[in-house]
């Protein structure tokens, strides 16, 4: 469970991350998923004053078409020439503004391009990462947040519009600068929610980072008692803290996040920036076990809890995962490599035996042609699955069980013999029947 002050650590974070990354085609824009009331807008809102910018937000659920995106209209250019324009949203013009000061302050005059037109004339995106940083510490430059809240209860004309914005953070040919970031926030959406929402496809959720906040009793006496709630009733919820909001499951979002390139991609720009980003954070964000947690969220957030482990595991475990070409290039009982098989991680168990898995669905038709080399393959297979622990043996069977090769054949009907005892294990049989096969 993430809490809303956890939470605003992690956007916090994923934000900042933009700004130092060097991949101008992967912005990294918080999806803030929660119950109503929890505290979202309150949580952007703190951000942008810990940052010393502003926060800009927009109803999702009121906009009308054309609102956000701007309204044609029709002018005459200096040489007399009709022409179309968009009358841009009040705060695309406010940044407009904005980045138009700001660049003057320091440059003579605008660099103006052919392709990108004159919107985009007085853009300052060549500086370095570290002069960005520098500006922003200094308050020469006040972020801004650009707020979508509701984004999956609107329109579906007006819900097409934002998410262009947020995944593109451009409207109409004008890119915004690296200094407005984006942040978005949705009522749970799933299969048996009570809000009336858009759904997400896979392909748009995957170009967000989506955290789950749920919300926090004990934060919220905290809060209660900073903004003078009544005694009564912060003695109440504390006696009674069932009571403080509405905890059925059509309230939940229990979409489980998955792994992806892109997925992948953004949390090696999590990780490459924390270091860089630690003076906008206090001494207790930056203490190790807060920012140990805060990355376990992060990369959960992205690619599930799972994924998430087995990853951080491997990046404290002393051993690495055995190729499946080292373990066939043993003997048929594992002399050389048994006792560092013995002495892996579980993680890295598993994770030589999704290695060796995939290997076998490439080559295992291959493998087999040679009689007698796949016969000792196999004893090699029988002592690496003796070596493992009962789970991970379990988890590898499991697998195998439902894997086929390139070639379309089951793997397991090729090495049954390998995972004969365990899969026996596995099955839910009479003992005439379990007798029967293992006399077979």
């Amino acid at each position: 469970m993430i809490t809303v002050n956890e939470a605003k650590r992690l956007v916090k974070r994923a934000l900042l991350a933009n700004i130092v990354s060097e991949k101008k085609d992967l912005a990294i824009t918080p999806l803030i998923s929660g119950k109503h009331g929890i505290g979202k807008s309150q949580m952007i809102k703190s951000i942008a004053d810990d940052l010393g910018g502003i926060c800009i937000t927009i109803e999702g659920g009121t906009l009308k078409e054309g609102e956000i995106t701007g309204l044609p209209y029709q002018y005459r250019d200096e040489d007399g020439n009709v022409k179309f324009r968009f009358l841009p949203y009040y705060a695309v013009e406010r940044i407009q503004n904005e980045q138009k000061r700001i660049f003057l302050a320091t440059n003579e005059e605008p660099e103006i391009s052919g392709l990108s037109g004159d919107e985009n004339k007085y853009a300052l995106e060549k500086i370095s990462s570290a002069q960005k940083l520098l500006k922003l510490r200094s308050g020469e430059i006040k972020p801004v947040i650009i707020f979508i809240d509701e984004i999956n209860r609107t329109e579906n004309s007006v819900y097409k519009e934002l998410m262009n914005i947020l995944l593109t953070r451009s409207v109409n040919g004008y890119n915004f600068p690296w200094w407005v970031l984006f942040v978005g926030a949705m009522n749970p959406s799933t299969q048996n929610s009570l809000y009336a929402t858009n759904e997400m496809d896979p392909a748009q959720l995957d170009r967000f980072l989506k955290i789950k906040v749920s919300d926090s009793t004990k934060e919220w006496l905290n809060y209660g008692k900073v903004a003078g709630i009544t005694p009564d009733i912060l003695s109440f919820i504390k006696d009674n803290p069932k009571c403080l909001s509405n905890n059925d499951k059509e309230l939940q979002d229990d979409e489980k996040p998955t792994p992806s390139p892109r997925g992948w991609d953004m949390v090696d720009t999590l990780l490459k920036s924390e270091p860089l980003l630690r003076d906008f954070f206090t001494a207790n964000e930056n203490d190790p076990k807060i920012v140990e947690r805060d990355m376990k969220n992060l990369i959960s957030a992205k690619l599930g809890s799972s994924v998430a482990t087995m990853f951080l595991a491997s990046r404290v475990s002393q051993s690495r995962a055995l190729m499946p070409e080292e373990i066939f290039a043993d003997d048929e009982d594992l002399s050389k490599l048994s006792k560092q098989l013995e002495n892996m991680s579980a993680a890295k168990k598993i994770q030589t035996c999704d290695l060796m898995l995939d290997y076998l669905k490439e080559n295992i038709e291959f493998m087999s042609i040679d009689k007698i080399g796949f016969e000792l393959h196999k004893k090699q297979l029988s002592k690496l699955v003796n070596i493992l622990d009962s789970s991970s043996r379990l988890l590898f069977a499991q697998k195998l069980s439902n894997a086929v090769s390139d070639d379309g054949n089951s793997l397991i009907e090729l090495l049954f013999d390998v995972f004969e005892k365990d899969l026996i294990d596995m099955l839910d049989l009479s003992d005439e029947t379990r007798k029967l096969i293992e006399e077979s």
